[in-house]
């Protein structure tokens, strides 16, 4: 074997052996980031995808309830579908308000109100958090570049039927 065709063969040995150790680390790093968040349970996984809740913290199947008439952007939240036979500790409620400004989800367990997640709108908004709970979630979205000048703010607080939002929208 002439040296070009050794160091080519080298190479390509290497490149597999770079291509096979980062690979399995990479799948090693995921795999352990999916377990942790199969045990915390799917109120981890919904602050990935604030809209998308599909089940309450101890398994049961959720509806999506509507959003109130009246208030600037959307909300949608979550209750169970059927009674427990076993009576939970809380059952946790959440409501998500999706507006021009951004999205923010918030969850009611008993009496205590927390936030989930807050991410702006890729239309030029910053989100700052206010107050993360227990007692009041307070979010504000601030317009930057074309949006300058606008602010949303979405406070939330525990009410008799989950969390009830509302909205201030205010533009220089």
């Amino acid at each position: 074997m002439n040296p070009r065709a050794r160091s080519a063969a080298v190479a390509v040995l290497v490149w597999v052996a770079v291509i096979a150790v980062g690979s399995s680390l990479v799948w090693l790093v995921v795999s352990r980031a999916g377990a942790g968040l199969a045990e915390q349970g799917p109120t981890a996984a919904t602050a990935l995808a604030p809209s998308e809740v599909t089940a309450t913290p101890d398994g049961r199947p959720t509806r999506t309830a509507t959003a109130r008439p009246g208030s600037a952007g959307s909300t949608s939240g979550t209750a169970p579908a059927a009674p427990s036979d076993s009576a939970p500790a809380a059952v946790a409620q959440q409501r998500t308000w999706t507006g021009p400004a951004g999205v923010v989800t918030v969850e009611c367990r008993g009496g205590a109100i927390a936030l989930v997640g807050a991410y702006p709108s890729a239309d030029g908004y910053v989100v700052e958090v206010k107050d993360r709970g227990p007692d009041r979630v307070e979010v504000e979205f601030e317009g930057r570049s074309e949006q300058e000048g606008a602010e949303t703010r979405v406070r939330a607080e525990c009410g008799a039927g989950g969390p009830a939002l509302e909205v201030d929208q205010e533009r220089d």
